[in-house]
């Protein structure tokens, strides 16, 4: 064989390969953003299809509770979109985010003028069965200046506090059991209204206010735990057989539910009547915990007004905050119109 040229070795010229130790380069296949689209479609599925969720074990509690909170998860999958630049990934962000938006989007707006005077300012909270300071929580009531009040969980020396606060501010009060209403109008005597308990957990009076007389429901739904909200259900079932059997031109249903507006069984309750942060929006108006709310469980249901306003307040030193909604008379389709015959009782003087 011929000598090679000089300085040239004999055979092929060594590629990069052998010069690697002969294992060629893996190319790695491009990320196309499939994976994100296909968590962003089960996401939007999620959000969607919450109510078919089985309620064993308060697995549907837990998550209808918290359904607004669960479109964070967007937030990763939109930062994963912009990172791989790719637009299979950014459908799989637009999708959820159009599902949670047709959900949720409305509620962020307001949609009321928050300039015109309401007719009839309502307040509730649950004040806590034994919280410290209770003259700082009814003080922070007061300071509202709500022409009607209701609190709940006064059974203890707290809540005897908070009753004697409110009874010397206004003119008219009535307790029953745990739950209490106060107005500067004259309220009827109080009947209970039977959520199939064995206690009392709501009553029904009539208030005569300056747009005539108004049916008001103060109630405190039981508590709800994981796996053991079957007492509650059955007492919204309940509560809404008697909503329904109401004939009263004007209802005002305030206090605590112990049910979000995502629950489904909130929505038996708003098939009869009307919900204050629904109407009016601006944000989602969470009530409990105290601190760091997640949840709106205190609400202000209505028949024969529009809500005007609805304000969450400092929760004092309760592990609730306080809702104040300002209304107008007249529903939201019928204002102006009579929809019925008023409703009577006898108020006290």
């Amino acid at each position: 064989m011929a000598n090679a040229p000089y300085g040239r070795p004999h055979g092929p010229r060594p590629t990069h390969a052998h010069r690697a130790g002969g294992r060629r380069p893996v190319r790695r296949k491009k990320h196309k953003g499939y994976l994100t689209l296909v968590a962003g479609l089960l996401l939007a599925v999620f959000f969607a299809a919450h109510r078919i969720i089985p309620t064993d074990r308060g697995i549907a509690l837990v998550i209808e509770s918290a359904l607004p909170w669960f479109g964070v998860l967007i937030v990763p999958l939109a930062l994963v979109a912009l990172f791989r630049l790719s637009w299979v990934a950014g459908i799989g962000v637009l999708i959820p985010a159009l599902v949670w938006g047709s959900m949720f989007g409305t509620q962020l707006l307001p949609r009321q003028d928050e300039t015109a005077a309401p007719d009839l300012t309502i307040a509730t909270q649950n004040v806590g069965a034994r919280l410290p300071q209770p003259t700082a929580t009814a003080d922070r009531l007061i300071a509202a200046d709500p022409d009607i009040v209701t609190v709940q969980e006064i059974e203890s020396l707290s809540g005897q506090i908070i009753q004697e606060r409110l009874g010397s501010h206004y003119e008219h009060g009535r307790v029953v059991d745990t739950i209490g209403v106060w107005s500067r109008y004259p309220i009827a005597e109080p009947q209970e209204v039977d959520l199939g308990l064995g206690w009392p957990r709501a009553f029904r009076t009539t208030v005569s206010t300056d747009v005539g007389t108004v049916a008001f429901y103060a109630v405190h739904m039981p508590s709800v735990r994981p796996g053991s909200e079957a007492t509650r259900n059955r007492a919204i079932v309940r509560l809404t057989e008697v909503l329904a059997a109401d004939s009263a031109e004007r209802i005002v249903l305030a206090g605590d539910l112990n049910a979000a507006t995502t629950d489904r069984y909130f929505d038996l309750l708003d098939d009869q009547l009307l919900d204050s942060r629904q109407h009016v929006g601006g944000g989602f108006g969470f009530t409990w915990p105290g601190i760091f709310p997640v949840t709106r469980l205190d609400h202000v249901m209505v028949r024969g007004f529009t809500p005007l306003t609805d304000e969450v307040l400092g929760r004092g030193t309760s592990d609730h905050r306080a809702v104040i909604v300002g209304l107008a008379d007249g529903g939201p389709d019928t204002a102006g119109e009579d929809t019925g015959a008023d409703d009577t009782g006898d108020a006290d003087g």
